[in-house]
């Protein structure tokens, strides 16, 4: 199959397989067939370096102030790009960025496009080091986004803290030794460090779930779009044509940048463009079409590296997909990595790693994460928590 023509491909080449299932024979069929093309013949050109200031990094991975979506940054000084630690080998040649994200954009056209709510069910990791530096504690938290459609109706966000523990047997040996302290407290010194807040405290015990009404800006809201919060009527006028798209993101873009003070750099944008393609994806409740348009004009995009085969945090399989930004001088190689499933054109999670010393010099890894159990339409009404705001 010719990958310039697999964006066209219609519903019925799909025909008969169970949307939003990863055992669809023919989305399997598919990516078969256009993982045939050699990658190299994929035509991407070799990725630029980018020097982006802090604003529009924080824009680009859509980081609206009142979400909770785990920012995926690997952070290698060296400008290595570190592979995920869990890839899952094969004699297989793997396909590019470009044939993974036209499969995705197939795929995702079959996904059900009505229901009273758009849910979405996350887990979330974050790794920190114990107050000592001694050993490396993961804590996390899930999360039940249920925004409703109907007008006037009531939305909510379900959350529980689920404790915290040693990450790994040689952490938990450090932790035996420290007194097996159920709680952390992080004094002011500590603000720098992964997964923790000045000042916080830090509880191994699982906490009730709470359920939280969406008020203020985020009432009536479908979510955030370059970093600010879009109603559903605006989410209905997004393009589902992928040049449309991208020159509609581009005018978002570049309305933001004037109104923020900052130039117009064409590398800035074409991070932004990536970034605001993926808060599509992985939270908007779009159309099925606009969603595949995301993903198509992802594939157009020159930073996209296929980074293999993976499991995510959850023990599914799919495909790892990052891109870097060259920060600041000495902010060193930013990567971002997500991965999806080619089959049904769903995110399974974004992670990212790093390594940090400790105090008695054992260098660790920590990671951050967030696992995407659901997300979709659904008819249901949420649970909701005795304990509310």
């Amino acid at each position: 199959m010719n990958l310039t023509d697999l964006a066209r491909v219609h519903d019925d080449d799909l025909d008969g397989d169970p949307a939003g299932q990863a055992s669809g024979a023919g989305a399997r069929t598919l990516l078969a067939s256009i993982m045939s093309e050699p990658p190299g013949q994929s035509g991407r050109p070799r990725a630029k370096r980018l020097r982006v200031p802090v604003p529009w990094l924080a824009s680009a991975v859509g980081l609206a102030a009142a979400a909770t979506l785990v920012v995926t940054l690997v952070v290698t000084p060296d400008g290595q790009i570190p592979n995920p630690s869990q890839t899952t080998a094969s004699p297989e040649i793997q396909p590019s960025a470009r044939q993974i994200l036209l499969a995705a954009a197939t795929a995702a056209m079959k996904a059900p496009s009505s229901g009273a709510y758009w849910r979405t069910v996350t887990i979330t990791g974050m790794d920190a080091t114990s107050p000592d530096r001694g050993y490396i504690i993961r804590r996390r938290f899930s999360k039940e986004q249920w925004l409703a459609r109907r007008q006037g109706g009531q939305s909510w966000w379900i959350t529980q803290n689920l404790g915290a523990k040693p990450l790994t047997g040689e952490d938990e040996a450090a932790w035996r030794k420290a007194g097996s302290p159920t709680q952390w407290k992080y004094p002011l010194d500590m603000t720098g460090l992964v997964g923790v807040n000045s000042s916080e405290v830090v509880r191994a015990a699982a906490e009730e779930k709470v359920a939280q009404r969406l008020r203020g800006k985020w009432k009536g809201s479908a979510g955030s779009l370059t970093a600010e919060l879009v109603t559903w009527d605006e989410l209905r006028r997004i393009p589902s044509d992928e040049r449309e798209l991208r020159a509609y993101l581009e005018r978002r873009i570049t309305s933001q940048a004037k109104s923020h003070g900052y130039e117009n750099d064409p590398k800035d944008l074409e991070l932004a463009l990536q970034g605001n393609c993926m808060e599509i994806v992985f939270s908007l409740p779009v159309s099925p079409a606009v969603r595949a348009a995301a993903y198509r004009l992802l594939a157009t995009l020159p930073q996209m590296t296929a980074l293999g085969r993976v499991k995510d945090p959850l023990g599914r399989t799919g495909e790892a997909l990052g891109y870097r930004v060259n920060g600041r001088e000495g902010e060193g190689v930013y990567q971002i990595v997500q991965v999806i499933d080619p089959e049904t054109g769903l995110p399974l999670s974004q992670s990212s790693t790093s390594t940090i010393e400790l105090a008695d010099g054992r260098t660790a890894k920590v990671e951050n994460f967030t696992a995407y159990r659901q997300m979709g339409w659904t008819d249901e009404e949420p649970s909701l928590p005795t304990k509310r705001d």
